[in-house]
């Protein structure tokens, strides 16, 4: 009986534990102003204060194109631009967030 009672509790806690975890998003965008690594750096540093984003990844701009900004988030509340040039503070006035969108599985 004991056995019954410890078996049908862990189950229970592990449903509440994979319902409480959040989903991960994915989004997609474009930004303007980045050069070098450094810049790079400047952008992802500014842009993993954003609560809940896990990680952040700037691809090289293709020939007349602009970089890529693809970033990985936990949060309930879905990412803007708005938020992204917010949390770039000062920096929005070197870095261009062009467009972010989420990227549907």
């Amino acid at each position: 009986m004991k056995t019954l009672v410890f078996l049908i509790t862990t189950l229970s806690l592990g449903l509440q534990l994979q319902a409480a975890e959040p989903k991960t998003k994915k989004y997609e965008g474009e930004v303007a102003g980045i050069f070098c690594s450094a810049c790079s750096s400047h952008v992802k540093a500014a842009l993993m204060t954003i609560d809940g984003v896990q990680s952040v990844k700037i691809t090289t701009a293709p020939k007349n194109g602009l970089p890529k900004l693809f970033i990985t988030s936990q949060s309930d509340q879905p990412m803007t631009q708005e938020m992204a040039i917010k949390a770039l503070g000062e920096k929005a006035k070197i870095f261009h967030i062009q467009s972010l969108k989420p990227i549907t599985p």
